[in-house]
Order: C-alpha cells, then sequence, then structure tokens
C-alpha cells in the first residue's frame, strides 16, 4: 500500500453537516451532492467557482442524479421516496416545496430512508434503504434493501436484508457489481445480470475488520478506469484504492478530517477525486482541530481517473 506523496488535497467548499451522495455533471462541469438531514442539494461549480444549493422539504435528502432528458431536472431521494424535482437555475439558490413522487419503497417500516444510489449505464438508478440509525453496530438490522428504478418507472429489489446500503460501483463490462453494506464491515462483489439487473454470486473482495481497520468502515465507493475501487473509510480520514482482483489496498489518501462518506471521479479529465464528508457527530474538540469537518475536498494527483458517471433516464411522470 503507498500513500502517493504527490497528491495535492484541498477543501473547495464551506462544510456541510452531513456531506453525501457526490455526482459530476460532465454536461454542466459541475458537483453535485446532499446534505442529508439539512434536505439541501448542493452544486459546486469549479470554473466559474460559484456555490448554490436547492432545498428541498419533506424528509432527508440523500442522493440527488440529473435526469439525462430533461434539463434542470433531477431524480433525488426523500425520505423513502424516489421523486423527481426541478432546479429552475441551478447556479441560484432556491427551495422546493414540491416534487412528484415516482415510488415509495419499505411501506413496512416507516422509519426507513433512503441512503447512497447511483445510475448505471442504462439509466436506471440503484438505491438503497437502512433503519433508523446512522451507526455500523445497528440495533435494527437488517431491515434495508437495494432497490432499482427502471427507466420504466417500475421498482424492484435487487438486495435484500441490508443494515445500511451505502457505495455502489460497477465493473468496465458491468458483469460485475460492488456493494458496501457498511454493517457487514465489507466491500462486496456480486455476479450482475446487467440486462435484467439481477445480483447473484454473493463474494468477500475486502473485509475491514480482517485487515486490521475495524473500528472505521467502509462508505461510498467509486472505480477507476482500472478496475481499482476507491472507498470512503469513515472513522479513519482516509479513502482507500482496492484492487478487487487481489483484495489488496494499492493507494491510500489521507484526509485533514476523520469522517469521509462518499468520492466520485470529476474535473475535465476526469483525474480529480472529490470527497465528501460530515461534521456529524464530532465533538468541540474534533471539530476545533478538524476546522473543514464537512467540506467537499478535492484530490489530484492520484494517478488515476474514473468514467463519467451516467443520468438518470427514467420515464417522467406526465
Amino acid at each position: 500500500m503507498s500513500s502517493e506523496k504527490q497528491m495535492t488535497v484541498e477543501a473547495v467548499t464551506a462544510p456541510a453537516d452531513l456531506g453525501e451522495g457526490p455526482h459530476w455533471s460532465v454536461k454542466e462541469g459541475a458537483l453535485y451532492y446532499v446534505d442529508i438531514f439539512k434536505q439541501n442539494v448542493h452544486r459546486y461549480h469549479p470554473t466559474s467557482g460559484t456555490h448554490s444549493k436547492m432545498h428541498i422539504e419533506g424528509g432527508p435528502v440523500t442522493l440527488v442524479v440529473p435526469h439525462a432528458k430533461v434539463s434542470r431536472t433531477f431524480v433525488v431521494t426523500v425520505g423513502r421516496d424516489l421523486a423527481v424535482v426541478t432546479w429552475p437555475d441551478p447556479s441560484q439558490d432556491c427551495e422546493v416545496t414540491s416534487y412528484k413522487v415516482l415510488s415509495s419503497v419499505d411501506a413496512q417500516y416507516p422509519d426507513n430512508r433512503f441512503n447512497d444510489g447511483k445510475c448505471d449505464q442504462q439509466g436506471r438508478l440503484w438505491a438503497g434503504t437502512m433503519g433508523e440509525t446512522d451507526v455500523p453496530d445497528n440495533p435494527n438490522p437488517h431491515l434495508g434493501s437495494l432497490f432499482v428504478l427502471h427507466n420504466d418507472a417500475t421498482v424492484t429489489k435487487a438486495i435484500e436484508k441490508v443494515s445500511i446500503s451505502n457505495g455502489l460501483a460497477w465493473n468496465s463490462t458491468n458483469d460485475t457489481f460492488y456493494f458496501v453494506d457498511t454493517c457487514e464491515y465489507k466491500v462486496e462483489s456480486f455476479d450482475c445480470d446487467f440486462r435484467r439487473g439481477v445480483l447473484s454470486k454473493r463474494k468477500t473482495v475486502y473485509d475491514y475488520r480482517t485487515n486490521g481497520l475495524y473500528p472505521s468502515f467502509p462508505d461510498g465507493m467509486t472505480v477507476d478506469t482500472n478496475g481499482n475501487l476507491w472507498v470512503a473509510c469513515f472513522g479513519a480520514g482516509k479513502v482507500h484504492c482496492i484492487e478487487p482482483s487481489s483484495g489488496k489496498v494499492k493507494k491510500c489518501v489521507d484526509l485533514p478530517t476523520n469522517s469521509i462518506t462518499s468520492v466520485c471521479w470529476g474535473g475535465p479529465q476526469l483525474d480529480h477525486l472529490y470527497v465528501t464528508t460530515t461534521k456529524k457527530g464530532l465533538s468541540k474538540d474534533q471539530l476545533s482541530a478538524q476546522p473543514h469537518a464537512g467540506a467537499v475536498f478535492r484530490v489530484t494527483g492520484t494517478g488515476s481517473r474514473g468514467y463519467p458517471a451516467p443520468e438518470c433516464n427514467v420515464t417522467l411522470p406526465k
């Protein structure tokens, strides 16, 4: 494992409370992400240096993905709802008091909420739920699931009995799906029937406990063009680059705050690693020692790059 000396880490936004769900829009050259419990979608545009936010009333907002065909339209999750919302001018702040629900899930668990998610190459949104907790030693485990929002707006279940649904990624041929259920303290893989969106043959890629990283744990995740996984390590202030074929950590990015939540590739060449973090749960002393906790960080000089993040292709309601 190496920690690359040529890497540069810089905070590029003010701190959020719980930053999550980064998505780089290639069309706009902008980073979207959420502040979950503040119910805000943020947009950071590096070229202009502008930062704007959209507040959504209704519940925790855990992910945002632009729609592939309708401009200024975004698929978001609000509580247990998969929803679509319009941001009239993403360069300007706004408040949204209504949204169109595409589907609601987990009716039997009213305290559940969505967590992480992203779109695949077909524009389907894969998004998972979790019970009412933010800690891995979940007192109510296995209440969540991983769902697939198909292009025709139907929803199917890909994985059941999930505790905290987190990072997800696909390999370049889309026949392997990578997944993090934080309470398992593992990065796992599945064989993926990509045409149908069906998973099978669950395997462990990297176990944080057996590799000595407990009690820190895996959170959000992305993949690079070499097939390596970049995984946010919550509680350790690091992002690990894991090679799935060997199950080894190949590189490590050190961040100046403990609570790392997710990662995505961005920038003109998709070689900037954007990292979301949180200040939630930190003590006054920790916040004093980590003044950038909750900020988005940009990491350059990793020697790696990613793929363009797919947008959502779901059929919108009339």
